[in-house]
This record gives structure tokens, sequence and C-alpha cells, in this order.
């Protein structure tokens, strides 16, 4: 887990950094890394080579553009969607905009509130991802190591399916609202849970998201109306679990 700061302004950057820094060492929790970028491409840059499930504290406006860090955190998401975001702002009309852009925000800081709130703000938000962390059981969490070192997480309850790209082992991950590109090996995939099946050579579905089997055709349906064909092998596999 790592801590990611994006702010433009250095003063600002140092004493946000500082105060984390020596809350976290104060606490004692574990943080891999605690990072500042003062620039969008600089943060997006840091996310190629690092693990998910992250807290991200976004100023939303940067170099002047007023919501530069809502549309990086689009971003983040896609790549991060475990991760904690919350946006600090001197506007607090940018409190509903979070919703607009499906980012599930946290938390929004109003950089105009007093000093002692607004770093009790950054207190209760960084005890928010401990407590949440500590609280969620590791069996409920899809975690895997990609060829290229990326950390993958994410809530199987997100999960509906993973099938195989276009690009040689590369793996589609598609959860309720995105689809998480990675290179990995379906047949690792299956068996991080009992609750992933292999249904076809190129699929492997979430059990708990099936909809209805249509046998007649050779098909399922998942709950988002997703449907694909079922091989023999994973017609065999269906019924073992009393699934078809």
């Amino acid at each position: 887990m790592n801590l990611i700061i994006l702010e433009d302004d250095l003063l600002q950057q140092e004493r946000l950094k500082k105060f984390i820094l020596a809350y976290l060492s104060q606490k004692k929790h574990s943080i891999e890394r605690v990072i500042v970028c003062g620039k969008t491409r600089q943060l997006l840059e840091e996310l190629e080579n690092m693990s998910q499930n992250n807290i991200y504290f976004l100023e939303t406006t940067i170099k002047g553009d007023l919501d530069a860090g809502l549309k990086v955190a689009q971003k983040i998401r896609k790549f991060d969607p475990l991760g904690q975001i919350t946006f600090i702002t001197r506007h607090s009309e940018f409190a509903k905009l979070t919703y607009e852009y499906k980012v599930n925000a946290h938390d929004v800081i109003d950089k105009k509130m007093s000093e002692i709130a607004f770093y009790d703000r950054i207190i209760a938000n960084i005890e928010d991802f401990f407590t949440f962390n500590e609280q969620l059981p590791l069996s409920e969490v899809f975690t895997y190591a990609t060829r290229t070192g990326k950390a993958i997480t994410a809530l199987y309850s997100d999960i509906y399916f993973f099938e195989t790209g276009n690009l040689s082992h590369q793996v589609l991950l598609s959860m309720k609202s995105e689809v998480i590109p990675f290179y990995g090996c379906l047949t690792d995939i299956e068996k991080t849970s009992e609750c992933l099946i292999r249904i076809h050579r190129n699929t492997v579905i979430n059990q708990n998201k099936i909809k209805r089997c249509l046998k007649k055709d050779k098909k399922i349906v998942l709950e988002d109306n997703t449907t694909f064909d079922v091989s023999r092998s994973g017609r065999k596999n269906l019924k073992e679990i009393n699934k078809w």
C-alpha cells in the first residue's frame, strides 16, 4: 500500500507530506511509500509500477485546470478499484461533481477550513483506510501478481468474469463499471478462489454472478447480461457445483 499526494503548491506539498509521515510513524502504520506529485502526468507514471489498494489525496485544481484532480481520479479508478480517493480543494462546489465523475470518492476536504480541522480530516481519512483494510477478510479480495510485476486487487463481489484479450498472455478483468487489462494466466487466476470457475478455454467467470443457464444453446448468462458459450469441460465444471 502506498499513499499518494497530488498537489502543485510546493509549500502545501511539503507541509502535508511532513504531517502525514509524522502521523504514520507515530501510529506505526505500514505504508510502502509516501509519494508527492505536482503534475497529473507524474502521478500516472508512478501508477505504472505501483501495487493497488492505495490511499490518494488529490488536489482538484492543478496548474490552472479546475478539474484536473477529478479527471486523473477517473484514470486511477481504472487501475486501482479498491483505492481510497480523497479530494482536497478550495472549491467546495466540487463535492457534487465527484458523483458525476463516478470515482467513488471517500471524502472531499475543504482547504478553507481551519488548519486543525483540516489535519483532523486528513487523519480521519487515513484511519478509515486502515480500518477498512484490517476488517476486510483476505478471502474476499482477489490479489494477483501480473507478469509485468504489477499487483491487481479487487473485491470478488465486484468481479463478473475474466477473459483472454487480443494480445499474447493478456487477460481482461470485467467488473461492475470497468474493464482492467493485465498480463497473466487464466489457469492461475481460477485457482485463487472457489467462486471462480472455468467455463471455456478463454473464460473464467464468478459463479455468484450467474443469472441463468441456457442448456439447449450451451450458453450461460451473467447478471450484467453478458452471454458466454460453455464448452464441454465447462459444463462439467458447472455440474460439479450444481450450476448446470
